[in-house]
């Protein structure tokens, strides 16, 4: 551009050497094969990539310029050549710019944008060349020049649409002056169709305007603004995955750069040396890339299948933590508080009405009093002589409001609740021990679904208590005097499940992989079995008076904690062998109570019976239990009294107390569970 000359200069033959570097570089790119390809697999590879096509076509741009260069005849074609070359080198530039997050994704978009721009041509060429043909056959007659008859048809009609109208096209700006009347000075177009002697056009001017309307409307308005359309609908859906699109385009410029030689161009050309010198004259083996493995080892897949799992918690916090900052989910907790409010003034309501529903339930029991000493009067008149039998009348039992309530709600019956797999017996740490679960997925937890890389730990806790607890291990003759599906002396190895399965001398849980082996911190292979009495009565205010809420009736549960633990349970768990009451329940009563609470147990009503989803079941054992509900409708019930006098803690930091059933009680998940379904039973509110 500046300096030019018919022999190159030094800063020339620098450049060309500079470029010839370039050209060894991209020659290694193609032709070097360390994993042993094939020559046809490399070149598929190589133009696969956009950019490596930009370097062929500029490369081969500028040997046919620089072809040209070195002729004489051909300096100013060559210079034009390397011209068209400078374009392209500096469209490669922007490849480098694919590594910055904020120019790597628009730089995508540029290119999506291009592919928009050539399907967009057809649509504009069709307007453009039918626009083209009907001015030029109504202006010019017989026009011979190829060349004007291309700048009529296509180049004024591309320029029309910015805005470069033709000057004789309405007649207005109309000039003999500006056009050849033959078409013989090559500089000026032919003269439209004109009135020689009067010097004013001859054409249709009316139609020719009405052409150039129509076609600037259907061009400048409906193509142009579908062309930003298409822009629009590319950005979008580009800047939706900008942070994906940049992480593959920095990892594909990454990987890129670490293949190449660390040199830069030109003093590359040592690499090149070097890499020649190794694999020709010395024929050492090019070192084979990794390849991806198409099958994991299973400590690999377990792995994997850990770090899946930890990204799909962190997926649903972030999940649930967008949901919570939604307008939507804001208004809904509003709506939540909102009844809450509502709720806490109807129980003030409910407080305030406690008097007059304590007063009619006094007057209901005087009436029933004041009804039998009427029958005792009338019975006793009948046998001192007066009066007959006949038109006696006989007074039904009276029932008291909350008998009639009772009665009301224990028809109703409770409904399983829980998930088909368990989900408490697959946490990743088993409780009290540095156990790890393998993984389980919810699809690989039945036993009939083929999970091949299973391989759980065994885990068997050395109990303190060393009655009756099965051998530690898995050795086949210390499980062989075990029998399973049966009673095996004072254990019942029984599941109210049905038979299930055992395997290499262990039983297998029958609701599926836990994700360990072994009996963990359990006493025994298999069921164990356990009781769950859920003791519950009426919540009363000061007044007496049951307390309701969302008009249902409202309960209290016993509940117990224990001094390692920080969330309370039902005073229920295993038993000892010939024993009918839980030990946990045992430390919260004294002795002398014992046997009149097991006339309470056998009077009580059985809400669940089976499998428990408990963090301490293994594959091999598991807890199963009974829950039993307990009830006492009326305060002044003697042996609710009994009870609540003889609740005693052994165990210092063990403490016991009543509290509110509610969805919020912190308690056990399975234990809530069984509470569920005893305010279910009741009706009452959860």
């Amino acid at each position: 551009m500046v300096d030019f000359q018919p022999t190159p200069s030094w800063c020339e033959y620098l450049i060309y050497f500079w470029l010839f570097s370039l050209v060894c570089e991209e020659l290694r790119q193609l032709f070097y094969d360390p994993d042993e390809f094939g020559l046809t697999k490399m070149a598929l590879l190589y133009f696969s990539d956009f950019w490596n096509k930009l370097d062929i076509a500029a490369i081969l741009l500028f040997v046919a310029g620089l072809t040209c260069r070195l002729i004489p005849g051909l300096l100013y074609s060559g210079r034009i050549i390397l011209s068209l070359d400078f374009i392209m080198f500096c469209l490669r530039l922007m490849h480098i710019f694919t590594i910055s997050k904020t120019l790597g994704p628009k730089i995508i978009i540029v290119k999506r944008m291009m592919k928009d721009v050539f399907f967009f041509l057809f649509l504009l060429a069709v307007w453009v060349v039918s626009f083209g043909v009907a001015k030029q056959a109504i202006l010019i007659h017989n026009e011979s020049r190829v060349d004007w008859i291309f700048r009529g048809v296509i180049y004024q009609s591309y320029l029309t649409i910015f805005g470069q109208m033709p000057a004789y096209i309405d007649g207005v700006n109309f000039s003999l002056d500006q056009c050849s009347p033959n078409g013989t000075d090559p500089y000026k177009p032919k003269c439209p169709e004109s009135d020689a002697i009067r010097h004013e056009p001859a054409f249709p001017e009316w139609l020719t305007v009405i052409l150039l309307c129509l076609y600037l409307l259907f061009t400048n308005i409906l193509l142009l603004n579908l062309l930003i359309a298409m822009f629009n609908y590319t950005f979008q859906q580009v800047q939706e995955h900008t942070d994906q699109i940049w992480k593959f385009q920095r990892h594909d410029l990454i990987e890129e750069y670490h293949s190449r030689p660390p040199a830069p161009p030109p003093f590359i050309l040592l690499s090149h040396l070097h890499l020649f010198i190794r694999r020709v004259v010395l024929k050492i083996p090019a070192k084979r890339h990794k390849q991806l493995k198409s099958k994991l080892e299973k400590n690999e897949e377990a792995a994997l299948l850990s770090w899946e799992i930890y990204l799909k918690e962190n997926y649903l916090q972030n999940q649930q933590y967008q949901r919570k900052q939604r307008p939507e989910q804001q208004i809904q907790d509003i709506g939540d508080k909102v009844n809450t409010a509502v709720d806490l003034l109807e129980m003030e309501s409910l407080k305030r009405s406690g008097s007059t529903e304590q007063r009619l339930s006094s007057l209901e029991e005087q009436v029933a009093q004041m009804s039998r000493a009427l029958h005792w009067i009338m019975k006793a008149l009948r046998d001192g002589g007066f009066g007959s039998e006949e038109g006696l009348p006989t007074l039904a039992p009276q029932k008291t409001s909350e008998e009639q309530d009772h009665e009301l709600d224990g028809r109703q019956k409770a409904e399983d609740v829980g998930d088909t797999h368990h989900v408490n017996a697959r946490h990743l740490l088993y409780p009290n021990s540095h156990v790890t679960r393998f993984p389980v997925p919810n699809e690989k937890v039945p036993w009939e679904t083929e999970f091949l890389i299973y391989d759980p730990p065994f885990y068997t806790d050395d109990r303190k208590d060393k009655g009756l607890v099965d051998p530690v291990g898995n050795a086949l003759e210390a499980l062989a005097s075990i029998s399973y599906n049966a009673v095996d002396g004072p254990i019942d190895r029984r599941s109210f499940h049905g038979l299930y399965a055992v395997q290499d001398g262990l039983p297998l849980n029958p609701m599926g992989r836990t994700g360990l082996r072994g009996r963990g911190s359990l006493g025994c292979l298999g069921p164990n079995h356990t009781l769950q009495p859920v003791i519950t009565r009426w919540r009363r205010n000061q007044d007496g008076a049951i307390c309701r809420k969302s008009i249902k009736k409202m309960l209290e549960v016993l509940v117990v904690k224990h001094p390692l633990s920080e969330a309370w349970a039902l005073p229920g768990g295993s038993r000892d062998p010939g024993e009918i009451l839980p030990r946990k329940l045992k430390q919260v009563l004294r002795r002398e109570f014992w046997y009149s609470f097991q006339n309470l147990l056998t009077q009580g009503t059985e809400v669940y019976k089976g499998y428990v989803d408990d963090p301490r079941n293994t594959d091999n054992a598991w807890i199963e239990t009974v829950a039993i509900s307990i009830h006492f409708p009326d305060q002044s019930d003697m042996d609710l009294k009994r009870l609540n006098s003889h609740l005693h803690s052994c165990d210092p930091g063990m403490s016991a107390q009543w509290q509110v059933v509610d969805k919020r009680i912190p308690l056990y998940a399975h234990h809530k569970t069984i509470l569920q379904k005893v305010a279910t039973l009741f009706g009452a509110f959860y």
